[in-house]
């Protein structure tokens, strides 16, 4: 019996990771692959006919080896001071915290000096441009209620953007029109003026690169004008209320600063020579500069980065919208299609554009920069954080992943090409470099592409040998509850 679900299993899953999906973007995992790596689960079941499903569970955490790919990743490769990890299925939900959240402070007199706090579960993340799932889900409210629709134009609801005429919420949601403005909204001075910049924004010319924070910004009046309600205030009703998320703030309650992960001290190595080491990104305050302009501090949530949540937090959203109670299926459908990803040639190389979906994340045939593991459904999507955060949901499989960090705490966030030659490397993979004024410091530079192979991609694979072991034990009729476990690593 086993034997014969695990090959239907594989089947549907081969099956699975079609759906939605484009030519380009189909049969990237083979069964072979499936039944590699789900072929365990069959093995310990047959092996452990006694053991209760939490064993079960138990031994393939173990014989995934996660436990060792986290703390190398951690505590040798030292990319990031600490992670909380929360993933799981629509009956389970596992979590793992591991490190620091802070290693450094800053004493009266400016100084660097030790000062370590352990990871928590309920640790709260700058979320950066995961912020922008709460606008792509709030546009998407609205268009569903019949409030908007996805091919009005920006100045039907937001006749400030007056240079925008003819641009769509479905050009914006799905990076499809570039944006400009006159000047960097993060290199001004006040709120005033970074508006000022913002509504006088312009269609400017299309790169390789569709990714942008731009259009996210702009879809934040889209939905407060529509709603008549302030952006975080929508939120605060239509989602945060809904979905049992008390520790998700734009500005976070003294009472609460304490559990905040650092982002401060990070360091850029500029071509010139010259270091810039952060110190002012206090507990509370964002790390995106625009999102400072913008007024995040005073309670002003800008669309594209601003909100601070916990893995618990994030992790009831993500069941909410595996159960169509945050958007319905026709719109979950659409999030995840691609709208920009497409093959080019240069040079005679084959090459990619990003593949986005409404501001997110599709999955890309390349596995090696794919924020979506290839096994898992086309209809997955994903959304990074710079901080070093990352929230994904496969609503077909009903499996979610949350990852809550702060690459940029301690460590080099930028390294010049210029000064790559002083980049040291050890055999456990840390990479530092020596600063002009002697000191030595970590290089978190590469934790965008590292993380995935690292933790991410091997994490989604323990999630969905436990999804095959819940439909297992439902087959057998046995009655699945809702649980849970924290590992501390």
């Amino acid at each position: 019996m086993l034997d014969k679900f695990l090959l239907e299993y594989v089947d549907t899953l081969y099956n699975n990771q079609n759906i939605n999906m484009e030519k380009g973007q189909s049969n990237l995992y083979s069964k072979q692959q499936y039944y590699e790596f789900l072929k365990p689960v069959v093995e310990v079941l047959k092996k452990y006919k006694d053991y209760s499903l939490a064993e079960i569970r138990n031994v393939l955490f173990e014989e995934s080896g996660i436990e060792e790919k986290v703390r190398n990743f951690i505590f040798q490769r030292e990319i990031v001071p600490g992670l909380v990890f929360s993933y799981g299925t629509e009956k389970y939900k596992e979590t793992i915290v591991v490190g620091n959240k802070q290693e450094v402070d800053l004493d009266e007199n400016n100084n660097i000096v030790p000062a370590l706090e352990k990871m928590t579960e309920d640790t709260i993340f700058d979320l950066a441009s995961v912020t922008k799932l709460f606008t792509s889900l709030s546009m998407l409210q609205l268009v569903e209620k019949g409030v908007v629709n996805l091919d009005d134009e920006i100045i039907k609801h937001a006749p400030q953007f007056n240079n925008l005429k003819g641009i769509t919420i479905f050009d914006l949601l799905s990076f499809k029109v570039p944006l400009k403005t006159t000047a960097r909204i993060d290199a001004v001075s006040s709120k005033e003026e970074s508006e000022k910049l913002l509504f006088g924004m312009e269609v400017g010319e299309q790169s390789k690169r569709h990714y942008t924070d731009m259009g996210a910004m702009v879809l934040k009046y889209v939905i407060e004008n529509a709603s008549g309600m302030d952006f975080y205030n929508y939120i605060d009703v239509n989602i945060l209320k809904k979905f049992k998320m008390p520790d998700t703030h734009v500005v976070i309650p003294k009472y609460k600063l304490d559990r905040v992960a650092s982002t401060n001290l990070a360091g850029k190595y500029y071509k010139d020579g010259n270091v810039v080491i952060t110190s002012d990104i206090v507990k509370g305050k964002v790390y995106d500069e625009k999102a400072q302009i913008m007024g995040q501090q005073i309670g002003n949530l800008s669309g594209h980065a601003g909100l601070f949540s916990t893995a618990l937090d994030m992790t009831n959203l993500a069941k909410g919208i595996i159960d169509r109670q945050v958007i319905n299926d026709y719109y979950l459908d659409e999030m995840a299609k691609n709208r920009t990803g497409k093959e080019y040639f240069e040079d005679g190389e084959r090459k990619y554009f990003q593949y986005l979906g409404f501001l997110c994340y599709t999955k890309h045939p390349i596995l090696e920069t794919s924020e979506i593991f290839h096994a898992m459904s086309g209809r997955s999507f994903s959304i990074t954080g710079w901080t070093g955060t990352k929230f994904s949901v496969d609503p077909i499989n009903n499996l979610f992943l949350f990852m809550g960090g702060s690459k940029s705490h301690n460590r080099m966030v930028f390294i010049d090409p210029v000064q790559e030659d002083k980049v040291k490397v050890d055999d456990k993979g840390k990479r530092t470099i020596v600063l002009p004024n002697g000191e030595e410091k970590i290089i978190s530079e590469r934790f965008a592409w590292d993380k995935s192979e690292a933790v991410i991609y091997p994490i989604s694979k323990l999630a969905l040998q436990y999804k095959m072991v819940d439909d297992i034990y439902k087959l057998m009729n046995e009655k699945l509850v809702q649980d849970e476990k924290t590992r501390y690593i």
